[in-house]
């Protein structure tokens, strides 16, 4: 079974304020705080944030793509299969994947069954060597060599 998230509509549900170019990004590094079912792909609608990050990529526990030209919609529906589980809010794309033989769970639902990936440190937030990938950040943000 397969995790399909649905990034934008996910936004929508869990802030209420006016998106920033910056969400998308705060979505992804909340979800990376948090112990996800697996395999878990995170799709956005529209292009990646810049040159430098790759429409398609693994952070962490999470596959991240940006569906470019595309719905996330289109792209979630062309990946989902029978047992697979559809984080959105979207009644239509629920409908549809449900059609398939899916699940569908509303985003705040599912962001609150989740724990946290690593236990509370007391005020240190530093996760352990194994939640994160340095190099992986570094892509993401465009600073492939670290500078």
């Amino acid at each position: 079974m397969a995790w399909l998230l649905d990034g934008n509509n996910m936004l929508g549900r869990l802030s209420p304020s006016p998106r920033t170019e910056g969400d998308r990004e705060q979505l992804l590094h909340r979800l990376l705080r948090l112990r996800l079912p697996k395999p878990c792909t995170l799709v956005f609608d529209g292009p990646p944030p810049g040159p430098a990050v790759s429409s398609e990529f693994q952070m962490g526990g999470v596959r991240v793509i940006y569906a470019g030209g595309r719905s996330a919609d289109d792209v979630i529906l062309a990946r989902v299969k029978p047992g697979d589980q559809v984080v959105t809010a979207d009644r239509d794309l629920a409908i549809r994947c449900r059609g398939r033989r899916a699940r569908a769970q509303d985003p705040r639902s599912f962001m609150e069954s989740l724990k946290p990936a690593v236990a509370p440190l007391g005020d240190s937030e530093k996760p352990s060597g194994d939640d994160v990938d340095v190099q992986e950040w570094l892509q993401f943000f465009g600073t492939e060599d670290g500078e």
